[in-house]
């Protein structure tokens, strides 16, 4: 089983982002409707002044759909940082790791999280390729693109606001409007036709996200794909600019972030849980992509 998905490191969920992340405030019942860890949407305005920010890096148990009419947002996915602005969409697939870094103030649009179970409510048999964990998940939106899907945003607002998540014979058919003219766009911007190169990246980043706290060798994901170490390290290097090492570091110190925030256990538990021999190789890692120890960095958290 997939660690990520273990119930020992549970994903942050919305009730759980809704005690460390925001500021209390004098319209906290209105901002939390029944049901609202299955379904939750608000926009921009009226979310940004009680999120606290930096947000650090964490695993989302829902999906997570931002769109921009304006101003900017500041996030990181996965290993990548991006900077988004007005017709932008935003997708987060449940169980990936973001970090929320800045939410400029005159940002606009919409934030919406739902969870696989309504998603399951919604569709039975669409495909949506863009809710992969591989998948780029950021697409630039059209004037009439953006009004569409602000449009569906609105109107699942407006129920949320009523209802919160309980009205599922009108949140579902919205839901599902929405996510399939995302689907439109999605597809209408990604190449109809990879190549053996790109199906072997695609292959090792899916490989990364399930095994990263088992497998620390170039050479495990390499026997997964059936192909050499050297050949792997070659078509990696060549396609993203960092060798398959560089990659399998950077995601377990990204997964050690991770526990070091959403769990309890210790230093030295963290370094056997991520395959780790002893803690102090753990540290050295984690210092040389971190540029703090983990005990530094936990702390970090906690003052923030």
């Amino acid at each position: 089983m997939n660690k990520a998905a273990d119930d020992t490191f549970p994903a942050i969920s919305p009730a759980m982002a809704r005690e460390r992340f925001l500021v209390k405030d004098e319209l906290w019942e209105s901002r939390f409707r029944p049901n609202f860890n299955q379904f939750i949407i608000a926009s921009f305005e009226f979310a940004r002044p009680v999120i606290k920010l930096p947000m650090p890096a964490g695993r989302t148990g829902n999906h997570a759909v931002f769109l921009l009419t304006g101003g900017q947002v500041e996030l990181t996915i996965g290993h990548q940082a991006y900077s988004v602005g007005a017709q932008e969409l935003v997708v987060i697939p449940a169980l990936q790791i973001f970090s929320l870094h800045t939410i400029r103030e005159d940002t606009t649009g919409f934030l919406c999280f739902f969870s696989n179970e309504t998603l399951r409510g919604t569709t039975s048999e669409a495909n949506f390729d863009f809710l992969r964990l591989t998948s780029h998940p950021i697409t630039a939106l059209s004037d009439q693109q953006t009004s569409f899907l602000a449009q569906l945003l609105a109107r699942l607002l407006v129920e949320y606001t009523e209802s919160g998540a309980s009205r599922t014979d009108i949140i579902h058919p919205y839901l599902l409007a929405l996510l399939a003219e995302i689907n439109r766009q999605y597809a209408s911007q990604t190449p109809a036709k990879t190549d053996v190169g790109d199906r072997l990246v695609q292959g090792f980043m899916s490989l990364l996200n399930e095994n990263s706290r088992q497998k620390s060798q170039v050479a495990d994901y390499a026997n997964l794909l059936n192909i050499s170490p050297n050949h792997l390290n070659k078509v990696i290097r060549a396609r993203t600019g960092k060798s398959p090492s560089r990659w399998i570091d950077e995601r377990r110190v990204l997964e050690a972030k991770v526990l070091l925030y959403q769990s309890a256990l210790s230093i030295g538990q963290i370094a056997a849980e991520l395959g780790f021999t002893d803690q102090t190789s753990f540290g050295k890692l984690f210092r040389r992509y971190a540029q703090v120890s983990p005990s530094a960095f936990r702390k970090m958290i906690d003052a923030d």
